[in-house]
């Protein structure tokens, strides 16, 4: 609970854009201090093999804002190389911090992470100890330590956006000039409408975008452009929550296209105050502006996607269970090399199968959020070592766990479980030993679930704790994005554990806080 609390508190200081971006980093640093209990924390810029201190909290005379030096005397000298955390419990016994950087720098203890902005490397963000720790440090610190990493990369990019924008804007001698420069080169339509519901102004891309000449709606209602009841009421009920200081953001809102087709928007709309007004209350709300973008294809595209998805997935399974009774028949009524031909197509047509009830549950998981209540989830373990145990019969599956361990959480957790102990069964040889095991720490409820296989590849990896969607190769790593999704969707972590042979994945749920 503890590492989850001090996440949130770092989300919250990088979700502040009117704060600015050098306070932002000093409280990030700050808070970074107080968690790992380390008294100096700094951020690097590096460019041209020279490490700069950009900025830093503590009292090292020697990492201070503007202090520079060449980057192989840098503790940062190893940092930059890797895409995780680095962390030395003691800087005597580790190799990849040079005597010359302990000379410079005398410190005993660090951690740190590659700052990426661009898919470069931007610079580091560090903290450190004049003396050792007794203990290593955690996966939720160095994970800590990842993240910050990544938010401050977000920033700097977003700084540098912010910067360049000013720059364009300085080169223009009118606002209204800047105004419709950013208008036309950022949106597909910008509007106002007053407080009865009448547009204002309409941007010049009016007609590209519905066909109509914008002078005919100019102070004619916004519903003349909406196609049916049932989007007026919408459009009317979106355009009252804006009167009331609200900000409204709508995907794929139809309009009407002057030729009868519709097209679909996604329109952001907010509320626009009286200039003279001391403060803003929905009193002093004078008209609200929107800006949109035209979100037709992707309406249609994913549309599209969504019956092919349902329609090919039933007919797969239809079909392909036909395929697997008559190649099953087959099997056993042939020899020889027959009998090896069918049953290649059994075994070919039970992964179609499976790989269709994946697709299944992946999209209901994504499109349903989970039912969460307080759960022993001890008994879900359990269940899906049993099941393991009886579909690899040449697996040795246990489970480790205490009597009851309660956390909050849903049903879908189990085909998180499930999934990982399958996949490790599964990949792990002819006679594979998989251990499911359940603690429950001080801040945390865990689950384990490790064998003694090849490894995990780092394609499946990636997959497995980024969710990213790049790597799948012909359904490739699909199960194991189910089980990102399905942890990431009831509030936990999923991590890939150091073990010296084969695998071990662990899944942290947040403790259930007593009443």
């Amino acid at each position: 609970m503890r590492d989850r609390r001090y996440r949130e508190q770092l989300y919250d200081i990088f979700s502040r854009p009117e704060t600015e971006f050098s306070e932002t980093i000093e409280r990030a640093l700050t808070l970074g201090s107080d968690y790992l209990d380390l008294p100096v924390a700094f951020f690097t810029r590096i460019d041209g093999g020279t490490q700069e201190i950009v900025q830093a909290v503590g009292d090292s005379p020697r990492i201070q804002p503007g202090k520079r030096c060449p980057l192989e005397e840098a503790y940062c000298y190893r940092t930059v190389e890797i895409d995780n955390a680095l962390s030395v419990q003691d800087v005597r016994d580790a190799s990849v911090i040079s005597q010359r950087a302990i000379d410079n720098f005398r410190l005993g203890a660090y951690i740190g992470a590659r700052v990426v902005v661009d898919d470069e490397t931007y610079g580091t963000v560090c903290f450190a100890d004049y003396s050792s720790r007794e203990k290593a440090f955690s996966d939720p610190e160095e994970y800590f330590v990842e993240l910050l990493a990544g938010l401050i990369g977000q920033a700097v990019q977003q700084r540098e956006y912010e910067r360049e924008l000013e720059n364009r804007e300085s080169k223009l001698d009118e606002q209204r000039e800047i105004y419709n420069a950013i208008v036309e080169s950022s949106f597909d339509l910008v509007f106002r409408i007053d407080t009865s519901g009448r547009f204002t102004f309409l941007s010049p891309s009016f007609e590209e975008l519905l066909g109509y000449e914008r002078e005919l709606f100019l102070d004619e209602s916004f519903t003349d452009l909406v196609p049916d009841d049932e989007t007026t009421a919408l459009a009317v009920d979106l355009f009252e929550q804006v009167l009331n200081g609200e900000t409204i953001e709508q995907q794929y809102l139809p309009l009407k296209h002057k030729h009868g087709s519709r097209v679909f928007i996604d329109v952001r709309v907010v509320p626009i105050y009286d200039d003279d007004a001391d403060r803003r209350t929905p009193d002093q709300i004078v008209a609200a502006q929107g800006t949109v973008r035209d979100a037709t294809d992707r309406f249609r595209r994913q549309r599209l996607i969504k019956v092919l998805n349902r329609v090919l997935r039933h007919n797969l399974r239809n079909d392909i269970t036909v395929v697997q009774g008559f190649a099953e028949t087959l099997q056993r009524r042939v020899k020889g090399e027959n009998e090896e031909f069918a049953t290649r197509i059994v075994e070919t047509s039970e992964r179609l199968i499976a790989l269709s009830e994946t697709a299944r549950e992946l999209e209901e998981t994504i499109q349903s959020p989970p039912t969460m209540s307080s759960k022993d989830i001890v008994p879900i373990v359990q269940r899906a070592g049993s099941q393991i145990e009886q579909r690899y019969p040449g697996a040795s599956v246990s489970t480790e766990a205490p009597p009851q361990v309660v956390t909050e959480t849903a049903p879908r957790l189990e085909t998180a479980v499930w999934e990982l102990a399958d996949n490790a069964a599964k990949h792990g040889g002819e006679a594979p030993t998989v251990t499911l095991t359940v603690a429950e720490r001080a801040d945390a409820v865990t689950i384990q679930i490790s064998d003694d296989g090849p490894g995990l590849p780092e394609q499946e990896r990636a997959i497995l704790l980024s969710g990213e969607e790049s790597p799948l190769i012909h359904g490739s790593g699909l199960g194991l994005w189910l089980v990102h999704w399905v942890v990431e969707s009831v509030g936990g972590d999923i991590r890939a554990k150091g073990a010296t042979t084969g695998t071990c994945i662990e899944i942290s749920l947040p403790k259930e806080v007593e009443p």
